[in-house]
Order: structure tokens, then C-alpha cells, then sequence
């Protein structure tokens, strides 16, 4: 039956008023919508339809689908006259759900959407038409894959300290998800721009890459990509035309390779650190259909500037709006558009009673569908009437008959149900001017509302985790940070100062009585256990998330009954673990635990607090390279100070030495002949001891460049031993000290002989001095693999907390020589010994002498 048959009667007024029903609706919704009969030809569709394919539709049947250009995500393969989604529906009844389509509309632009398909029968279940539901998600992929790089990148970034090899991967991280070419231009030492990176996606345009290396913007010339860098602003080029390309092109050969991204579209954003100009990234699209716009190059200015923090996430809204339909065909199209809506929907008639909802709004009214249907709004949802006046709303829109779009409205908690934000809508249904009833688009705000709370808590959070560079207060801020936005308590472990353990360093909870607890927590730090959640986190940098804590999981965090006994009283009832990361080194874990029974952490959680805890990292790494910076300034104060000191002595000495020599002299008074020699024995002596000083300086800063060489030749250790005793005989005798040697057959090895005698020297003088009148001990033996020698004196010894710094830097002994050397005899013998594969150690007891033991290689 049509519009025409039966004029004037009931039965054609219902019809018309339910078209018109139909039409009011279809004109409303911002989605495409597509009415076909059983073969496949249109009978109605909205301009939203018309808009996605670029034009006005063909009324054409299935046979005549191959008009409409369509590629299946993912392989690109052109889909098929009878693959298209209304096709299948007809032929099978099936109905198809949201499913992904690139199209390529009569405007030439390539569109991403999602399809949703269901049949339409009749009275006897005969299949009479379909309807079709296309949403444009063109924005939302782009910008999914637009954040996905930028993520991606960002972990690029902050996870190698090897910027040429990063850049590189984030150039091929973006031809996969977003360019077709992505080249990147950096400035050199001669302030002219090179060609870093050039990737490509499409193997015709990678095989040129080699070529296009060599042809990167010249600075000072008319390209726009060197105005780009010179002004400091991105640019972006609708279209590749051959105009622009000549202008790009610096030679004929560069022309034509250029030519293969002709009618391509491309952006150009800076490289800036600072006020400072260091690059240019520029990002091409060859594919046809496919534009850069302005919100891709916000994206290519983001990346540009992540080099510190990572700041937001791009999220994209699905709106779609689906309608009612009534009677037969309207209102079979009417509940197959609302079951498949992913927005709340819903009509009332004008005595303000459901007469339809789809299973979204019920989840968001907190009812079943069937507790909705013939009631008023205000018996449906009465804490909704008395905190908004949602009745007077839907009256006055519907006298009025205007709109009332994007309202937000916070639903009241009831009992088992937080408080839920939401964006409305509400429109009036009209059949030739008279008002049916009201249509209602609700879209669930919360997560938007989160996502929105997240991104201001963590531009809070940085700032708030950089206003100090004190170690500890950093990471109480951290704890406290997430303990005021997503925790009831937290705890910090950090790296111990051996990195063999953990130090818990921080414990913050929201109630008091919980703090208490913490407090006592801070007792029990976790020991380096297989089945420790905080170690394996530890070891393999990876967040846990526990969305219940069981207790086998408290068992395993717990060291002992007491422990264990204390965790329970927590009450905790999920947490995550997630590491603090930094330079590609874990620094310590963050425990995060809600004690609310019905708020359990989720994976869009862990994503935020990996996010906050990436930042509190930097932030603690920041506060330990300060304190570092502090403490080597303070070491090189200390350094200079001992130097100026121990140089300044021997120079001393000796310039007294000559004074008086030129004084006698200048008298007429020269010298005898005992007192000349034994002015130049004290001369050489100072002079000696000055050569050592520097020859220790600079064996220090060979050792610190790592340009301690050795000269390696096979040699016979006892022989060496026994001959530094004769060198060391007249010393030996002045100090009052006898050696007895223990090297009686040869031991070979292969070792730089200056080196090791270096060694013995210094053990030696070392006994010489802190044990005149001693007998000094030298020996050699063969340990296989290793040779064995050492210097033994009967001296007063060495303490325990002595032992564990004398071959540290600038470290000397106490009494009456300690301000006779740099400190740094023992520190060289070592670095010596351990360049050659070996080590230096030493026993010693109070008041029995010391034993120091020099272990080489034979090999």
C-alpha cells in the first residue's frame, strides 16, 4: 500500500504520519542512514547518507552496487557488489553490527566507517527491505592512529638515550600508522640541515630513499621547507602540486623523484629546543583520497615537542543519534536502529510516557527496558525529577518545538550506583506540524569526565613532583599525588644504594587509622624473592595489576605472620604494582591498593598510573642526578684542596732548600760539602715525591677517560719481586725495615711490567712508612689460573671500616702520615690490577700488621 491508496482514510493518515515520523527522524540523525527494499533499491536516506558518500545516492539494486567504492580495512581489497553489508542482509536475513569499511565517496575522499545492518519483514516474516546505519569514524581512526603513534613515540623517546637510532625508529613508527613518507632533517656542525631519517611504506617510494638522501632542504632559499625552520612554524600543504614540487626541488633528479608523491598531501613542523631551531620532521601522504588536516598537524606539533613529557590523549567522542520507528516497517527499523545505538535513546509520547528505549539508556536510567515502557518519566526516574527539572524541559521543547541540544546532567547516585554525568539531548517528533512526542540522546560522559579529571591531575602532578630536587620529598609527593586521586594508600620501594635490595622510603594513606598501619609497614621491606610481586616488577620492569588482592597474593607480598597479619587489616581489595623507570633503568616500584570493596583498579588504571609513574621517575632521576652533581662538586672541592695542599708542601721544602743554597752563597759563605749533599738529597727527595704526586694525577685521569693501557709481555714474577728488593735496598735500610722474599721458582705471566712494579712500589713504600723498623715481607706463587703476590708489613693494622675505604679516592690514613699523600696510591694499584683482569685486596688485624694481596692472570 502507498501514500495514495485509500486517500482520506485512517489508514493513510496513520501511514503518512508514521513516514513523516520516519522522515523527522532520519533529518535529525547525524549518522547515515539507508532505507533499500528486497532489492537493494533506495527508498529513503538522510543527509548525513548523502554527506558520507559525497553526493546524492544512486538509486540502483544490488546488480549495480559495484557503483559504490568500498576497500576492507586492514588488506585494502575492494569489496565485491554482494560483499557490501546490505547485500549479505538481503540474501541471508543476518543482521551485520558495527562493522569497519573504507569508503571513497563521488568527492573523491576516502571516509572510515562503521556499518550496521538489519532486515526488514513482514507480518509473515518475509523479508521487504533493510535498513543500513553508516557512522563516520574517519576522525576517530585518524586520531586512534595519530595518539597511538604519539604513545608509541613517547616511549621511544623517554627509553634510549641514542636519539639518532630513536628518531630513526619513530620515522618508521610513523609510515605504519601515520604517513605515507616520513622524512627528518636535522641541523649539523656546519648550521646547515642533513638528512637524518627517510622512510617510506610503499616499497616503489623506499627504493628511491637513497637518492632522496641527498637532497635535504637548503637554508637561506625560497623552499617553504627551510621557512619552516627558519620562522619556527609548521606548514601545512593541501595538495603536492607540480608547482610546489619544483619549488622543493633542488636539481632535475630531485624533481622526478618528487614527482612520485605528486597530487600528495604533506606537513612540515619544526624541531625546537628552546628559542633554538634544531630540524624539521616532515610527514607525506601519497595515498589518493587521503588529506592531511589542521588536527594532524596538532599532532606532528605534539610529537614535535614530546621530547619531555608525554601531556595528553587524544580521545574522540562517538555521537550517533538513532530514531524510532512505530508499526510495521517504521517500527522495525525503529528497534533494530536503537538495539544497535552505542548512545542512549529514547522517545516519550507527549504525556511524557516510554514508548520506546534502547538497552544503553536503561543501563544509564539503572532499569530494565520493561520497567521503562508505558511509564511516566517521573515514576522511571523520581531522584532525577527532584535534582533537575527534566519534565518542565521536555513540555517547554515540545511547545516550542526547538531543540535543546548538549545539556549535562549529573544522574543522582542511587543505592549500588555512583553518580553518573551525562550529555543530553532532547528533540521534538513532528508529523505535518503536529508534535508527536520527544526524542532523547543521552551519551554517558563519565569516561570523558575521567579522561578530562586525568589529564588536569597529571599536568598538576608534574609540576608539582618538579618544584623539588630533594630525593625523599620527591617521592613523598609521588605518594601522596596518587594517594589524592586514585588510591586509598601507597608505598614507595627504592633501590637500595647496592642495588642487591629495597628501601622502602614512603608510605601514605588517606584515613589515619590506615596511616598508622603504613607506619608499621615500613618495617617490612620486601626481600629479593622468585614469588615477590614488588621483585618481579622489579626485575622485568613490567606493571602487575591485581584487580582483586586474594590472599595468596597477600601471602606472597607478606615476609611473615606478623607482615601478613598487618596487610590483612588494610582491607585491601585490588592494587597495582607499577615500576618507576628512568634512562632504561628501574629505580624502585610503586605500590598502589584501593581498600574499597566495589572500586577495583582496571587496565585503563595501570595505563594512567604507568603514566604517573613515568613522570615521577623523570622526576626522581632529576633529584638524583642533583644530588649526584652536588656530591661531585664537593668531592672536586675536596680535591683540589688535598692537591693544592700535598703540591704546595714538596715545593715548598725544596724552594727552601734553594733559598738557602743562594743565600749562603750570595754571602760568601758556600756551602760544605756535607751540608751541599744532603740539601740535594732532600732537593730529590721532594722532587721524587712531587713526580709521584703527578705521576698519581695522572694515572687518576687515565683511569677516569678509561686510557689506562698496558703493555703486555711475558715476565717472571719472582725475578720482578727480586730486583725491586735490590732497587729498594738503600730505602729499605733508611727506614729500618729488612725483607725477607718468598720467590724461589719462577712464575710467568703475562703482564705490563711497569705496571705491576708500580704496584709492588707503592705497597712497598706504604709498609716502609706505616711500619719503620719492621721486617717487610714479599712473596710469589702460582695459584692456578692466577698468580699470587703480596706485601706483608707488622705494622698497627687496619680497622674494619678502613678496609672497606682505603682504595677509594683521596682516602687516607689516619696519624701522623695522613697528610703525606693524595690518597691515591691504593686507588691506582687497583684500577692496575683490575685492568689486567685481576685484584688487589687486603687482611689486616690491629696491632698484627697488614697482608696485601695482588691476584694477576697467568694468560
Amino acid at each position: 500500500m502507498t501514500e495514495n491508496d485509500l486517500p482520506g482514510s485512517p489508514e493513510a493518515s496513520v501511514l503518512l504520519t508514521e513516514r513523516e515520523h520516519l522522515r523527522a527522524l532520519l533529518r535529525l540523525m547525524p549518522v547515515g542512514v539507508f532505507i533499500v527494499d528486497a532489492q537493494g533499491r533506495l527508498l529513503e536516506s538522510n543527509p548525513a547518507a548523502e554527506a558520507l558518500w559525497g553526493g546524492p545516492l544512486p538509486r540502483v539494486g544490488l546488480e549495480g552496487y559495484g557503483v559504490y567504492e568500498g576497500y576492507w580495512p586492514g588488506s585494502g581489497r575492494r569489496l565485491e557488489p554482494h560483499e557490501w553489508a546490505l547485500a549479505r542482509t538481503l540474501r541471508d536475513g543476518q543482521p551485520v553490527v558495527n562493522e569497519e569499511v573504507e569508503i571513497v565517496g563521488q568527492d573523491g575522499l576516502r571516509r572510515t566507517v562503521l556499518h550496521s545492518t538489519t532486515a526488514l519483514r513482514d507480518a509473515r516474516g518475509t523479508i521487504v527491505g533493510a535498513v543500513a546505519v553508516k557512522v563516520d569514524i574517519t576522525t576517530r581512526r585518524q586520531t586512534e592512529h595519530a595518539e597511538a603513534f604519539l604513545a608509541e613515540a613517547t616511549r621511544l623517546l623517554v627509553e634510549s638515550l641514542e636519539w639518532e637510532g630513536t628518531l630513526q625508529a619513530m620515522a618508521r613508527l610513523a609510515t605504519r600508522q601515520l604517513a605515507d613518507l616520513c622524512i627528518i632533517d636535522v641541523v649539523g656542525d656546519d648550521g646547515e640541515l642533513h638528512r637524518l631519517v627517510a622512510t617510506a611504506r610503499n616499497p616503489a617510494h623506499q627504493a628511491v630513499l637513497p637518492e632522496l638522501m641527498r637532497f635535504p632542504p637548503k637554508l637561506g632559499g625560497p623552499s617553504p621547507l627551510a621557512r619552516v625552520f627558519t620562522e619556527g612554524r609548521p606548514l601545512l600543504v593541501p595538495e603536492l602540486s607540480p608547482q610546489l614540487l619544483r619549488e622543493l626541488a633542488r636539481s632535475p633528479e630531485h624533481l622526478r623523484i618528487l614527482k612520485l608523491v605528486e597530487g600528495g598531501t604533506c606537513m612540515v613542523v619544526p624541531l625546537s629546543v628552546g628559542a633554538r631551531q634544531v630540524g624539521i620532521i616532515n610527514f607525506i601522504l601519497a595515498t589518493p583520497g587521503r588529506h592531511y588536516t589542521e588536527r594532524e598537524l596538532g599532532y606532528a606539533e605534539e610529537l614535535a615537542r614530546r621530547v619531555a613529557f608525554v601531556v595528553e590523549h587524544a580521545r574522540l567522542l562517538r555521537e550517533t543519534q538513532q530514531a524510532l520507528r512505530s508499526r510495521d516497517t517504521s517500527l522495525a527499523l525503529l528497534e533494530a536502529f536503537l538495539a544497535a545505538s552505542p548512545v542512549g535513546m529514547g522517545f516519550v509520547d507527549r504525556g511524557l510516557r516510554y514508548i520506546h528505549i534502547n538497552p544503553v539508556l536503561a543501563t544509564i536510567n539503572g532499569k530494565p527496558i520493561e520497567e521503562h515502557l508505558g511509564r511516566h518519566v517521573r515514576d522511571v526516574l523520581p531522584e532525577l525529577m527532584e535534582a533537575i527539572e527534566v519534565e518542565q524541559l521536555l513540555l517547554r521543547m515540545m511547545e516550542s518545538g526547538e531543540p535543546v541540544l548538549n545539556q549535562d546532567i549529573t544522574v543522582p547516585a542511587r543505592p549500588g550506583i555512583p553518580p553518573r554525568p551525562v550529555r543530553s539531548s532532547f528533540f521534538p517528533v513532528k508529523a505535518k506540524g503536529e508534535t508527536l512526542g520527544a526524542g532523547v540522546m543521552v551519551l554517558d560522559m563519565t569516561e570523558q569526565k575521567r579522561a578530562e579529571d586525568g589529564l588536569r591531575f597529571l599536568a598538576e602532578a608534574t609540576t608539582r613532583l618538579s618544584a623539588s630536587l630533594d630525593l625523599h620529598t620527591t617521592l613523598v609527593n609521588t605518594a601522596r599525588l596518587v594517594v589524592e586521586h586514585m588510591a586509598d594508600s601507597c608505598i614507595v620501594d627504592m633501590r637500595s644504594a647496592n642495588e642487591q635490595g629495597l628501601e622502602r622510603v614512603a608510605a601514605v594513606a588517606r584515613e589515619p587509622d590506615a596511616q598508622l598501619l603504613l607506619d608499621e609497614l615500613m618495617r617490612f621491606t620486601p626481600p629479593p624473592r622468585p614469588d615477590s610481586p614488588i621483585w618481579q616488577v622489579l626485575e622485568s620492569g613490567k606493571a602487575l595489576l591485581f584487580p582483586e588482592l586474594s590472599e595468596a597474593v597477600l601471602d606472597g607480598a607478606a615476609n611473615n605472620p606478623e607482615h601478613r597479619t598487618l596487610l590483612r587489616q588494610l582491607h585491601p581489595s585490588s592494587g597495582m604494582m607499577v615500576p618507576l623507570i628512568a634512562r632504561e633503568r628501574t629505580l624502585g616500584v610503586l605500590t598502589v591498593v584501593s581498600h574499597d570493596p566495589l572500586h577495583h583498579y582496571t587496565e585503563r588504571d595501570l595505563a594512567f598510573m604507568e603514566d604517573l609513574a613515568w613522570r615521577a621517575a623523570l622526576a626522581v632521576d632529576n633529584a638524583r642526578l642533583f644530588q649526584q652533581a652536588e656530591q661531585a662538586v664537593a668531592a672536586r672541592d675536596e680535591f683540589v684542596a688535598i692537591a693544592t695542599h700535598e703540591l704546595r708542601t714538596p715545593l715548598s721544602a725544596l724552594s727552601l732548600q734553594l733559598t738557602a743554597l743562594q743565600r749562603a752563597v750570595d754571602m760568601g759563605r758556600p756551602p760544605t760539602e756535607e751540608r751541599l749533599r744532603q740539601s740535594l738529597l732532600t732537593a730529590r727527595r721532594q722532587t721524587e715525591r712531587l713526580e709521584q704526586l703527578v705521576s698519581h694525577l695522572l694515572d687518576v685521569s687515565r683511569i677516569s677517560t678509561g686510557r689506562l693501557e698496558l703493555e703486555l709481555e711475558l715476565v717472571d714474577l719472582s725475578q720482578l719481586v727480586q730486583r725491586l728488593v735490590v732497587r729498594f735496598e738503600e730505602k729499605l735500610a733508611e727506614a729500618g725495615c729488612t725483607p725477607v722474599v718468598r720467590a724461589g721458582s719462577p712464575v710467568m705471566a703475562k703482564v705490563d711490567r711497569l705496571r705491576v712494579e708500580q704496584v709492588l712500589m707503592n705497597l712497598l713504600s706504604n709498609a716502609m712508612k706505616y711500619a719503620p723498623g719492621q721486617p717487610v715481607e714479599l712473596g710469589v706463587e702460582r695459584q692456578e689460573p692466577r698468580a699470587v703476590l703480596w706485601v706483608q708489613d707488622h705494622g698497627p693494622g687496619i680497622s674494619p671500616e678502613a678496609q672497606a675505604r682505603i682504595f677509594e679516592r683521596f682516602q687516607r690514613a689516619s696519624g701522623k702520615h695522613s697528610r703525606e699523600s693524595l690518597g691515591l696510591g691504593l686507588y691506582v694499584s687497583r684500577q692496575i690490577a683490575r685492568a689486567h683482569g685481576g685484584d688487589l685486596s687486603v687482611e689486616s688485624t690491629l696491632g698484627q700488621g697488614s697482608r696485601f694481596i695482588l691476584h694477576l692472570p697467568l694468560g
